[in-house]
């Protein structure tokens, strides 16, 4: 009875450090909780910068280089700007040379990629793929909620009327869409 439960726990063991959670470096390849992969020497398409001023919020200088910019007063906004990949690289093709994942168990995890340039720059992968500074295929850009749009027969039927009123459309334009609302 003892070996078999000790045989149980390590199957268990096993099975439970088997199934790893998305992100993940396996290799040279980067599995995002998307599905999009990224291997080293791959080459990126950048998309379109999120901060105000349209340069990149999740693509900046590495930590590690030399250029990068760092606040001696404690407050990183003006570093991070400093940083950021700048908004005329949108576009660009930017080939993947390193994958890197940073973090502990305490406090998690992030994972980034270094592109190739100079000065080279790192990618936070999961926030750069989710607002789209990362042009990725269609079906692994995040799922947005659509909202439910119900809208009441009559009230179309009120909008038309009133654009109608207001001359923006004619009376064969009224009639047809109001056709149209009421199925006939």
């Amino acid at each position: 009875m003892k070996r078999f439960l000790i045989l149980l726990s390590g199957i268990t063991i096993s099975l439970v450090s088997y199934a790893q959670e998305l992100p993940l470096i396996k290799g040279d390849t980067l599995y995002t909780t998307s599905g999009f992969k990224i291997v080293k020497d791959q080459p990126l398409k950048i998309g379109v910068g999120t901060m105000t001023d349209v340069d990149f919020k999740y693509i900046r200088i590495n930590s590690a280089s030399l250029f990068n910019n760092f606040s001696t007063t404690g407050y990183q906004g003006l570093a991070n700007q400093a940083n950021a990949l700048p908004r005329s690289k949108s576009g660009m093709l930017m080939k993947v040379v390193k994958l890197q994942k940073r973090g502990s168990d305490k406090k998690g995890f992030v994972y980034y990629i270094l592109l190739s340039g100079f000065p080279r720059y790192e990618v936070d992968v999961e926030n750069a793929i989710k607002f789209g500074e990362i042009a990725v295929p269609d079906e692994f850009k995040p799922k947005t909620e659509t909202a439910n749009q119900t809208f009441s027969v009559a009230d179309e039927i009120k909008k038309f009327k009133a654009l109608l009123d207001a001359g923006a459309i004619t009376q064969e334009e009224y009639d047809a869409k109001k056709k149209k609302l009421l199925g006939l």
